[in-house]
């Protein structure tokens, strides 16, 4: 992954977001959760890039399974309606 943007959780953990590795042409965008290693690799229980279309999917998942709690499911309904009003005056 070609990283554009690097977010930072804390304690090593981030959010990082990029070209995938998959894609040569380099329209597509993916995105991961990282969680480096003591070496500086990445950790085998997370790390991999999803594609970001796949993300709606994931996220629909989540919520038709109810596995986010009432705080989750707000914050990242909080973030979605900032980014639509963003979009919406760009």
């Amino acid at each position: 992954m070609e990283v554009r943007r690097t977010i930072d959780l804390g304690d090593g953990h981030s959010i990082e977001v990029g070209t995938p590795t998959w894609d040569d042409s380099g329209t597509q965008t993916s995105i991961r959760s990282r969680y480096p290693t003591a070496n500086g690799g990445f950790s085998p229980r997370s790390s991999s890039e999803i594609p970001l279309g796949d993300v709606r999917h994931i996220a629909i998942a989540a919520a038709d399974d109810d596995l986010l709690s009432q705080q989750e499911i707000a914050e990242i309904m909080r973030a979605l309606s900032e980014s639509l009003l963003r979009s919406a005056t760009s």
